[in-house]
């Protein structure tokens, strides 16, 4: 059996889409984005304009969850996280530097010009502070909804090896 740690790297090395949430003056906030994996986190791609840009340049903070949408409820797993999220300057150093990081499997091209094409674009670094994963015996055993927490340097070890 996969331990806390092997099920949140097997689920974020499977899924590319990460739903991120901020809260601002108008309140919380949540939006789904495709992700690629980095060495302690993940980046996004936005406009400067959405509302989870303006609330991770304002505070940042986000918080994030990359689960199997496709999985039956006894089986159903994810992985939640808490981040540390900044704006990448929109130089071409600056992307060239998190898109060169990107671990193994989100690899490929290091050429800012997709980001620097639009204006408006820009990369948006979440670094993990704290990881967590579906428990599920307290699921199968009680029907309740719970977490248990997971080593996110570990996690992220297995992802980059």
């Amino acid at each position: 059996m996969a331990s806390p740690a092997q099920r949140a790297a097997a689920i974020l090395r499977a899924q590319r889409f990460v739903v991120i949430g901020t809260a601002d003056a108008d309140g919380p906030w949540t939006a789904a984005a495709q992700y690629r994996l980095l060495p302690r986190g993940l980046y996004v791609e936005s406009d400067v304009s959405s509302r989870h840009a303006r609330s991770i340049a304002a505070s940042g903070l986000a918080s994030g969850v990359v689960y199997d949408s496709s999985a039956e409820p006894a089986d159903a797993d994810g992985v939640q996280l808490a981040f540390a999220a900044r704006e990448v300057d929109a130089e071409a150093s600056a992307i060239r530097s998190v898109l060169a990081a990107r671990l193994p499997r989100d690899a490929g091209d290091d050429d800012p010009v997709s980001v620097l094409a639009v204006p408006t674009k820009r990369l948006y670094v979440l670094e993990v502070e704290r990881a967590f994963v579906f428990d599920r015996e307290a699921w199968r055993a009680r029907g309740t909804d719970a977490r248990l927490e997971v080593d996110a340097a570990e996690v992220w070890a297995m992802l980059a090896g």
